[in-house]
């Protein structure tokens, strides 16, 4: 499977971007973001934990395609995730078998859980300073990366959000328990 980037097709007739029957969109980030600055304090995590769904259900569809295209070889799933993340935007993505995110991770010990590192995330930037981590897409697309390569109940949450003013964000994926709320 080549990089995103060189797969996307735009219709300029039509005013799309496609990645066969896949569309994708181009917007800022503190465009998408910013709604969230707009609506009442205590519908924002609501509409952070949707957005999450969206995104694992949704955008889980893409990967379930580029999983299958790659008949199931996890490394090389992984693999597409980081640099199709990248081609989109969605920062720079590291998979760690470990807390200390020193350990890359080895598809062979993906039951076990692993950990995600995320430089330069959009929605982090785009939202700016918050209290609570923001980056509900990647926590959705991880969701959605675990139920491929872990099991269907596979959990995440975001341990650290650079929106909190952390050097990065930071998710954990653990197998096994029930659906994230």
């Amino acid at each position: 499977m080549g990089a995103l980037k060189d797969r996307l097709r735009h219709d300029l007739n039509q005013g799309a971007i496609y990645d066969a029957d896949r569309r994708y969109l181009m917007m800022r980030p503190d465009v998408l973001m910013g709604f969230l600055h707009r609506v009442p304090e205590d519908h924002r995590n609501t509409l952070l934990q949707a957005m999450a769904d969206s995104v694992a259900e949704n955008g889980g569809r893409s990967a379930q395609v580029y999983f299958e295209s790659l008949d199931g070889n996890a490394a090389a799933f992984l693999q597409t995730m980081v640099s199709s993340s990248a081609d989109l935007g969605w920062g720079s993505w590291q998979f760690h078998a470990d807390a200390e995110l020193q350990v890359a991770v080895n598809p062979e010990h993906l039951q076990q859980g692993f950990w995600l590192k995320v430089e330069h995330s959009p929605f982090a930037h785009g939202h700016g300073p918050s209290e609570v981590p923001v980056c509900a897409p990647i926590q959705g697309m991880l969701r959605a990366v675990g139920r491929l390569l872990v099991d269907e109940g596979a959990t995440v949450t975001e341990t650290q959000c650079a929106a909190q003013g952390h050097d990065h964000c930071t998710f954990h994926l653990a197998p096994g328990a029930a659906l994230d709320p």
